[in-house]
Parts: structure tokens; sequence; C-alpha cells
């Protein structure tokens, strides 16, 4: 551990202040790309030991023990359909977070000037509703600009200068350039336009003084914010794709000891929870091995990477009864954790590929998809109901 930066370290300090004022936060995950990542759907850590009550949260023990009936396969292929997404709050909270973190920095060891920027300081990272009001953001811009063209000692007025319209437009582009409107269209989910033009223009807002540097004389021609503003779209696309995976990642661990509930009921104790819980966490990164450099190389690996989780998560949720049962109804706990590695050697990691490819150095493009949204064999299992009226115009 001692090789994370330590802003990292920083940022860590900032999730456990949050852990202890808003709802329960735990201990850090182990490192996935060199990076700590908190696992939220239940109340263990993404990538990390223990899931404690993240069985118990979904399903319930005293829920599930009275209905063994519900344990077989084809009367719980619809059930992950019906869950919903976690609530904004801590969708809201996991985006902060993660934009805080800086991952090609802590890739290559150096950042860039588009990727340094913070979209929230640290001690900030719950949103709140009054940050969906984008068209005040757009004004404070604008102030910021006349407030730096009034230091440098000359007011520009001319046609062609930054305007609201102007960056209305720009902002319109570059939400359609960088895809972010394919968020939208998951309903249920956090993405709303108004949250995501809002996290454009924050880091907009932080990328405007070096317009006003050098020879510029307090000049900063459109032409320079729509750069920034389109760069900044595609920040924020990889900030939310990266944090929707891996909402969905965990939520797919928390399907799983669901079903493993559903499946056996109270003979599930607090500490077979745990064990398991941290058997398919392992195993789910041995899985993933093989791809490790396609996902480095990928601008979206960190996302990728929670997708591929999430993907053996399924796999091994789809084949939780042959992994845990037994003629006395539940195996031991040596013995499903074989079954959990030779299951995800024998099928999950088919299913990787058939999303991925077989090529280890490039990846197939990937596209988001809804928390809600289940891997099988043959890929992802979503219908209309995961999504609104907008997605028949991106389609």
């Amino acid at each position: 551990m001692n090789r994370y930066l330590p802003s990292l370290m920083a940022a860590c300090s900032g999730m456990a202040f949050l852990a202890m004022s808003t709802f329960s936060l735990p201990e850090p995950a182990h490192a996935q790309f060199g990076l700590f990542i908190p696992r939220m759907g239940g109340f263990g850590l993404y990538g990390g030991r223990g899931c404690r009550n993240c069985g118990g949260r979904h399903s319930g023990s005293s829920e599930s023990s009275g209905d063994d009936s519900s344990g077989s396969r084809s009367d719980r292929s619809d059930r992950p359909a019906s869950l919903e997404p976690p609530p904004s709050k801590i969708q809201n909270t996991l985006l902060h977070i993660v934009a805080q973190l800086n991952p090609d920095e802590l890739r290559n060891g150096s950042g860039d000037d588009s990727t340094s920027k913070a979209v929230s300081p640290l001690g900030k990272v719950s949103s709140k509703e009054g940050e969906r009001d984008w068209t005040q953001k757009v004004q404070e811009i604008l102030g910021k600009f006349q407030k730096k063209q009034a230091q440098e000692g000359r007011g520009v007025t001319t046609a062609g200068d930054v305007t609201e319209h102007a960056i209305e437009q720009s902002l319109e582009s570059a939400i359609k350039n960088a895809k972010l409107d394919t968020f939208e269209t998951f309903l249920g989910e956090n993405w709303s336009g108004e949250r995501i033009r809002v996290m454009i223009l924050d880091r907009v807002w932080a990328e405007v003084d070096t317009l006003f540097g050098g020879n510029s004389r307090g000049y900063a021609p459109m032409q320079e914010v729509d750069n920034i503003i389109q760069r900044a779209a595609q920040q924020t696309y990889r900030r939310i794709f990266e944090v929707s995976e891996l909402l969905a990642a965990n939520r797919g661990s928390a399907l799983f000891m669901q079903r493993l509930y559903q499946t056996h009921g109270g003979l599930v104790d607090n500490q077979m929870r745990e064990v398991v819980d941290d058997m398919i966490t392992r195993t789910a990164t041995s899985a993933i091995g093989k791809f490790q450099t396609a996902l480095r190389q990928n601008e979206n690996g960190y996302a990728l990477r929670y997708r591929a989780e999430r993907i053996v998560f399924d796999c091994l949720s789809d084949n939780v009864e042959k992994i845990s049962s037994s003629e006395t109804n539940i195996a031991e706990k040596g013995e499903i954790a074989q079954r959990i590695d030779a299951t995800a050697k024998s099928e999950c990691v088919g299913w990787i590929e058939n999303q991925f490819g077989t090529d280890n150095r490039a990846l197939k493009p990937q596209t988001p998809m809804p928390l809600r949204v289940v891997w099988s064999a043959t890929g992802p299992k979503d219908d209309p109901s995961m999504y609104g009226q907008a997605a028949s115009e991106l389609r």
C-alpha cells in the first residue's frame, strides 16, 4: 500500500469522514489498478474483504428462509431486473469520490492538465439538489470571464466573444459527441441531463483561469472555451461510466449472496456470508487476469474492469445452486471455494470473452448499460422497462 499517492490517501480520509456523517462506509478495499474504490450496494467494500449484511440487506435471512421454493433457477430468472438501482444519494456520493481520484495520474505516475482537476473539493462529497442548476453555473462562468477581463485592464465586448448562448450550444454539442445522453435514458438512475451539465460545467469552471495567461490580454476566444467544454464532457463520460459499472458490480456481488440465501435460507450464517463474499471477489480478480493488459490500455479501463467483475458475479449467481448445494443441503466452505474457482474457469471466463473478445491486447468496443442489466453467457439481458422514451431516439 505504500506506493499509493498522498492525494489518494487524502481522498480515502474524506471517504472515512463520509462514513461517519452520512451512511456506513467500511474499511478500505484491496487495490484495483492501484486505486481504492468503495463498494456501496451492501455494507462491504467492492473488491475488498467482507460483505457485511449485504445478503441480508437485499433479501433478508428471515424472509428467504421461508421461501425455499423460490430457489429454482427458472423462478429467479426475472428477479435481477426487478431490483431497483441504488438511491441517487449513493450514486452521487460515488461519483464525487471517484471524480476526486485521478486514474490517469495513478496509471502513468504523472498527471496532465486535462485530468488533474477534481470535480469537487475533499470534504464536499455529497451532492445537493441545488447543484442541478446548470444555468446558474453558466452565469458563474460568464461572471468569471468578466472578472478576468477586468483584471487584465481590458473589457472585450466584440462579436464572437464568450456568451451564454455560445456556451449552451457548445454544451449541447459536447454531450452528444461524448454520448453522455446515453446515461439520461436509464430509468431510475441518477444521470439526469441537468446533473450531467453541472458536472461538465464544474470542470470548465476549474479551467477558465488557464485561458488568461501569457499574451491573452484579457481575451479568451469561444473556440478555446469550446475545446475545454468538449474535453470536460469526455472526462465526465469516463467518470460516470466508471461509477455506473462500480455500482452494478457491487449489485452483482450482492445478488450472489441473495441467491445463496434463497437457496439455503438460515443455513447461511454470518461467517459463511463473509467467507463466500471474499471467495467470489478473489475469484473474479483471478478470472480477469488475462485481460489486464487490454484493460490498462483502454481509456475506460477502470469501468471495464468493474464490468468484467460484474459479469463474473452474474455468472456465479447463475450457478449458485451447483456451487453451494450438497446432499446435506449446503456444502462446506472449502468445497464451495473449489466450485467457485472451477466454475469461473470453465464458464465465467467464457462469458467475459464473449463480451470483450478473445484478443488479450484489445477489447471489443463497449457501451454503458443500465445498473439493472444482468449478464448471461450470450451477453447482457435488458428490456424496455429499463429505458426512458429518449432511448429510442439514440438507437
